[in-house]
């Protein structure tokens, strides 16, 4: 059976008012196999993954599951047939417990059409002991963490006896502990004889887990490869179209310091933190999700006050200030989570970006449009915002050109302080070094950056130094020449390093 190809695509063809975004594409993928698909924003990987789930349907083209054609497969199909789509967002029922959330629709039931819970709970607990995951069926999903909500998707998807596994950018919100955990689950997968097509923008992620890559770029199928037969580059070119250039901070003279933070707490968040940062400086901080990261940088940003401690920005302390005048110091927050708190969704490019400096551009109580039509068009050009033009809803932008409008928004108004929670989670390869390149113009400009990065490649080659949080506190802080991601790991999940 191992040479029955469990999927097989041939020719396929899928249009949108007339715009092809998939032509002629094939793919294969065999029993047992982790197929990693790969591209750019664009390339239509997620138009493919929702032909194959069901949620689209193909122009022309053949779908043959199991040596058996499928003509229309829709998302119930798709499910009988074994194919279950984990998407980025996931597709949870916060307010039930997780055993009910995995035995969703298939509950036990008596002849008299109550629920057997206790029967429910007991095949919850057999999954989880059968993928060894430390999950317990009676708890509720709003109180998991984004990693376990991962493994309960997973359980649900063997559950439903799943022949084929698609992950939409699995490791988006998850650190680098919990991708490891994630990856040992997909392996048990594997030997169950489950296939895993793997979508990430994250290649190093390719490289340890897949069998095979697939590389798809302006809808078309540019090659695949068995994963020992193409380099971390080569498959970097193929995706983008040409070589990329990977960017590094340099190292620098220490200039004045910009932000100094001594000993802050608050109850239940973080506790005696201090640091301080220079201009042209990036400060990288890494840790569980969990470990107080987040509430630092919204601490920093004066989003949320402090009970001790000071913040003192350019001489001046500024713990007790209102958020507003910390960004008329020239602090901002670009949060991890861009769309539902960093932008506007409905408002076009334009509009999202003057959004920080409306005094600037409204005469009275009337907006100079053409004004802000120009501040606009100046910052689309310098972070080279891929739009069809500034009139252009924020929501059609892909995800490194929503990331490129928000930090256009601060830059417009002239900031010195960025705080960045995961710059670049979920944006293409080519759009990750697009913002990492902005951020390197922004230290040379003498600018100064606080980053929150899951990401251990953006912590090591993004850093000037390396703060390591664990539990709400600082375990460490590491000059980046001189540390490893192993080093950095250890301190990050508790465990002492060796040395010697």
């Amino acid at each position: 059976m191992k040479n029955i190809s469990r999927v097989e695509i041939r020719h396929l063809y899928k249009s949108f008012s007339g715009v092809y975004v998939l032509s002629d594409v094939d793919f294969d993928l065999k029993p047992g196999e982790i197929h990693a698909l790969v591209g750019e924003n664009g390339a239509g990987k997620s138009t493919f993954i929702k032909i194959l789930s069901g949620a689209y349907t193909k122009n022309r083209g053949d779908i043959i599951i199991e040596g058996n054609k499928v003509e229309h497969l829709n998302p119930h199909v798709a499910q009988d047939l074994g194919i279950i789509t984990i998407y980025q967002d996931r597709n949870l029922i916060s307010g039930l417990t997780v055993g009910e959330n995995v035995l969703i629709a298939n509950e036990p039931k008596g002849k008299t059409g109550i629920i057997k819970w206790k029967k429910l709970y007991d095949r919850a607990d057999e999954i989880f002991n059968l993928l060894n995951l430390d999950l317990r069926a009676r708890d509720r999903i709003a109180d998991l963490g984004a990693a376990e909500q991962q493994m309960v998707e997973i359980a649900k998807a063997l559950y439903k006896k799943a022949k084929v596994v698609i992950m939409d950018e699995p490791t988006a919100s998850l650190t680098r502990f919990e991708i490891d955990h994630l990856f040992n689950l997909i392996k048990r997968l594997k030997e169950q004889d489950v296939s895993v097509i793997y979508i990430s923008h994250r290649l190093d992620e390719v490289f340890s887990i897949a069998d095979k890559v697939t590389v798809l770029r302006d809808g078309k199928k540019v090659g695949n490869w068995k994963i020992g037969e193409i380099t971390h580059d080569s498959l970097v070119k193929a995706m983008v179209g040409e070589e990329v250039r990977f960017t590094f901070v340099d190292s620098v003279e220490k200039q004045d310091a910009v932000l100094e933070v001594e000993n802050i707490s608050r109850a239940g968040a973080f506790s005696n933190i201090d640091m301080t940062l220079h201009r042209g400086e990036i400060i990288g901080i890494a840790g569980m999700v969990g470990s107080g990261r987040t509430e630092v940088a919204l601490a920093l940003a004066g989003i949320e006050r402090v009970d001790d401690g000071k913040i003192i920005f350019k001489g001046e302390e500024i713990q007790d200030k209102p958020f507003n005048e910390y960004i008329k110091r020239g602090i901002c927050l670009i949060p991890e989570d861009r769309d539902l708190v960093g932008l506007i969704s409905l408002m076009n490019v334009a509009g999202n970006i003057s959004l920080a400096s409306l005094k600037k551009i409204s005469r009275g109580p009337l907006l100079r449009l053409l004004l802000e039509r120009q501040i606009a068009e100046k910052y689309v050009n310098i972070l080279n915002i891929t739009t069809q033009g500034v009139t252009q809803k924020v929501k059609f932008l892909s995800g490194g050109n929503r990331q490129k409008v928000m930090l256009a928004k601060w830059l417009s108004f002239g900031m010195d302080l960025f705080l960045m929670d995961e710059p670049t989670q979920g944006v293409d390869v080519g759009a990750r070094e697009e913002i990492h390149r902005i951020m390197k113009d922004l230290v040379n400009e003498g600018k100064a950056i606080v980053m929150i990065t899951s990401d251990f490649d953006e912590l090591m080659n993004m850093s000037h130094k390396i703060i390591v949080m664990s539990k709400r506190q600082i375990v460490a802080v590491l000059n980046t020449s001189q540390t490893t991601q192993e080093e950095v790991l250890s301190f990050a999940i508790g465990k002492s390093v060796e040395t010697g």
